[in-house]
């Protein structure tokens, strides 16, 4: 189908001169490929620019309140010495802050970033407050717990095609497996002996929700419905 440039009017395949106004016809902007724009390509334009400023805005908050902080330590103490923590802190926050606006759709990529801020970040508390040292016997080990159990958590979500309550009963499993962490390390540094106590108290109370979840989980799974299942 050709179109007039010139009137407008559709003209059929073999006319070559409009009966109109005599103009020559040209193909169908149909027919030709158009960039066309979808709300969707403005909304994520939109949210493009939105974390753009936010991240503009954080950074210019983050210097500000670093700077602050070690100008009034240098006043009042003569010296670098509380500001030194804080200024850690929020320049972490924001590092933190950067990666979920900008890459923590890349799970796999956010997440070690994420660790290794958080031991950095750890281990500069730990060199700043001599001479304790706290670092290798209880950061280093339980923040990576930590961020192993995160990772898990994100590949079981990615994997499982029907997640449901599953996920919530492996976040609880995980649960208690890092509190047994945290109390082993912690006991080995402090009195060099382990002696499961609160941890155990804990994931006896947490196990049985886990348990739960999962059952629902798999009742679920081939097609009982809730009602059904509560005898409501």
């Amino acid at each position: 189908m050709n179109i007039c440039s010139n009137c407008g009017v559709e003209l059929d395949e073999n006319i070559t001169e409009c009966p109109l106004c005599r103009n020559r016809p040209v193909d169908s902007p149909r027919e030709k490929p158009v960039n066309e724009t979808y709300p969707s390509d403005i909304i994520r334009l939109y949210k493009d620019e939105f974390r753009r400023h936010l991240l503009e805005l954080t950074g210019i908050i983050a210097l500000s309140g670093i700077f602050v902080c070690t100008i009034v330590d240098l006043v009042i103490d003569k010296g670098l010495m509380w500001s030194l923590y804080a200024d850690i802190s929020i320049l972490s926050t924001w590092i933190i802050l950067s990666i979920l606006l900008t890459d923590f759709r890349k799970y796999f990529v956010a997440l070690p970033v994420l660790l290794l801020n958080i031991l950095l970040m750890l281990f500069l508390f730990d060199l700043f407050s001599p001479p304790v040292k706290w670092f290798l016997p209880i950061g280093l080990p339980v923040a990576s717990f930590f961020f192993i159990s995160v990772a898990v958590i994100v590949f079981l979500v990615k994997v499982l095609s029907f997640r449901g309550f599953s996920i919530l009963g492996f976040s609880f499993l995980l649960l208690i497996l890092f509190c047994i962490t945290t109390e082993v390390f912690f006991d080995k540094y402090l009195f060099d002996q382990v002696d499961i106590r609160w941890s155990a108290i804990a994931g006896g109370a947490i196990f049985p929700i886990s348990l739960i979840l999962f059952f629902m989980h798999f009742r679920m799974k081939r097609g009982r419905q809730l009602d059904s299942f509560f005898h409501v």
